[in-house]
């Protein structure tokens, strides 16, 4: 959806931040739980394929319940066969996009106990929280303020070809924030680890979004790094098509268009506000973006 450019910034940009979280009508979802624990949100137009597996899923219509419990690493043993078994059956699209790389569950918030590890592209059929870690690169030049941003290449499973953080990604199992943002870095955009050590962390956004790939809360830990003049940022995995620096104007311009990936662009919209480049004085919607951008979870 593209946002008409009659319309003033700030309400192209609220809409464009209302698209990335989702409100979830919760009536509409079972919870998924562990010993007792809710870990997840399955739609209720999922639960048809639960309820096939009773020797794994206890399905009532008050919740889903995972009937194996014994250890994290039998729990991700039964969750991850079932979701292949539907991989197999092409139950669900998105699960043609299968990475045979997992995200940590986790009991209490990001770091704490494990409950079992899934899938990545199988997250939102759990409904589960996952987490990422996203990298603003910029630099100053003739006395603006500019921006580095990647697209991503045409053969990406989502948003191809769109525009993107300069360095973006999920934290898989095993890793931590700055593990796997220096991976990334290195991978994405060919940036050293004397460079890297100038980012900084500068907070995180969190959301809950609603598309055909289901439904996921996130929660995106966010880093600023300035950049030397003369560095040029070069794709080493093939997963960016290349990168432009961007005036501010010309960010301003395609964030707020279907261009730009949905939660790249609320990193890029928060960079925007801290960074003063956005005025509450001229944006009636600056509250409801900043609230928005720093959105309540369903649980």
């Amino acid at each position: 959806m593209d946002f008409s450019t009659s319309m003033p910034w700030s309400e192209r940009a609220l809409a464009c931040v209302r698209r990335l979280s989702t409100s979830v009508n919760t009536a509409n979802y079972l919870p998924f739980l562990i010993d007792g624990h809710r870990c997840g949100l399955v739609h209720k137009e999922y639960i048809s394929q639960f309820q096939k597996r009773p020797e794994l899923f206890n399905v009532t219509d008050s919740f889903v319940k995972l009937t194996e419990s014994s250890s994290k690493d039998n729990r991700s043993d039964v969750i991850n066969q079932f979701l292949s078994k539907l991989r197999e059956e092409g139950t669900f699209s998105v699960l043609k996009g299968w990475r045979n790389e997992t995200y940590s569950v986790f009991k209490d918030g990001f770091r704490s106990e494990i409950l079992f590890d899934v899938e990545r592209a199988a997250v939102g059929i759990i409904g589960c929280k996952s987490y990422g870690v996203h990298m603003n690169g910029y630099v100053h030049k003739d006395g603006q303020l500019m921006m580095w941003v990647g697209k991503r290449a045409p053969n990406k499973a989502k948003y191809p070809g769109c525009y993107d953080n300069m360095v973006a990604g999920g934290i898989s199992t095993g890793y931590g924030v700055w593990d796997t943002l220096l991976k990334e870095a290195e991978e994405e955009a060919s940036i050293p680890a004397d460079i890297m050590s100038r980012a900084k962390p500068v907070g995180a956004i969190t959301y809950t979004i609603v598309n055909d790939y289901g439904t996921a809360p996130e929660v995106e830990f966010v880093y600023d790094l300035e950049l030397p003049l003369d560095f040029v940022p070069r794709n080493a995995d093939g997963e960016v098509a290349g990168f432009e620096l961007m005036t501010i104007d010309q960010l301003k311009e395609v964030v707020v268009t279907d261009k730009f990936k949905t939660n790249c662009a609320g990193v890029v919209i928060d960079f925007l506000i801290r960074h003063g480049l956005v005025q509450p004085d001229n944006s009636p919607e600056y509250v409801e973006i900043v609230n928005l951008l720093h959105s309540k979870h369903p649980f």
